[in-house]
């Protein structure tokens, strides 16, 4: 019985360490990858919220230098043409990884962050020529287009990373070394399936947060709740592989107990008794009686 419950709390124990362990390693290897930053950003240039902000401010950028643009029809839509050039997607993406190493910097930056006016002057040109080639050819030769994606002051965090990796090797370390210790206790089939039943539940987390929740915000029109979602899928692209496989392992292992008992229920003996053959006694002759009166007279 001792052992019965030691064996429940070191399991206990070591999925909880498994869970923190797994998380962290979620948050410094997928939301904290500098490639993942890439990633997202090219995925919120593609959201209606964020193209059309970006169109605004080029338009406004534009009518500020070349004020006689603000007359023209055709500057708008040449606008929300030239944010989806891939040239802007990239120079996007360039300036949102240019704040994540501010933020992340051990120093306070006074920079301001803009988006490659070169860049946002040839696409924009670009959208101009087949249908205002005048305007394109003026808007040509004007300075580089400047729109902002970050003023300056901004709040300067230490990097989490290396301190989360710690945390996820010291958690998924004690995870095995508790679950082990704990089926060296108990590793009858229901330990064990409880074991396989923890190891995919701990594909709920990415689950919920890469998967649920951004389906949930994406029915909302609002423009935070669409962004978030944008990027909640990016990461979960990232993230999924490990859960399906931990989700997958776990079931594996629910399975195979339960065929396990199913053919320990059903499997015979190797060496079955032979049945005894009844040993039936023979029927004693019986003698008529007449025979029998006949033989006493003529013994007489």
């Amino acid at each position: 019985m001792a052992s019965n419950r030691g064996a429940r709390l070191l399991l206990v124990v070591g999925f909880l360490a498994a869970w923190i362990g797994y998380d962290a390693w979620l948050v410094s290897h997928v939301v904290l990858d500098p490639n993942a930053t890439r990633a997202a950003a090219h995925a919120l240039v593609e959201t209606p919220a964020v193209r059309h902000r970006l169109a605004h401010d080029l338009t406004k950028e534009l009518e500020r230098q070349l004020p006689a643009a603000s007359k023209d029809s055709h500057v708008s839509a040449a606008a929300a043409s030239a944010v989806r050039d891939p040239r802007v997607a990239a120079a996007f993406a360039d300036t949102v990884s240019h704040i994540r190493q501010a933020i992340l910097s051990d120093g306070r930056s006074t920079e301001t962050f803009s988006i490659d006016g070169a860049t946002l002057t040839a696409a924009l040109h670009d959208a101009l020529a087949p249908v205002d080639p005048q305007l394109a050819a003026r808007v040509e030769h004007l300075p580089p287009l400047e729109v902002r994606l970050e003023s300056a002051n901004l709040t300067h965090v230490h990097d989490p990373g290396p301190a989360l990796g710690v945390v996820a090797l010291l958690g998924l370390t004690a995870a095995v070394l508790l679950v082990g210790a704990s089926l060296l206790l108990e590793h009858d089939r229901r330990s064990i399936a409880l074991a396989g039943r923890r190891t995919a539940y701990l594909a709920t987390t990415p689950l919920a947060a890469f998967v649920v929740l951004p389906r949930v915000l994406s029915l909302s029109s609002a423009d935070a709740p669409q962004i978030a979602s944008a990027l909640l899928r990016e990461y979960g692209d990232r993230a999924l592989p490990s859960a399906i496989a931990l989700a997958v392992v776990g079931l594996a292992v629910v399975a195979g107990t339960v065929v396990w008992g199913r053919r320990g229920t059903t499997r015979p003996a190797r060496n079955p008794a032979r049945p005894q053959p009844e040993l039936t006694a023979w029927p004693r002759p019986q003698v008529a009686t007449d025979q029998t009166t006949m033989s006493e007279t003529t013994s007489g």
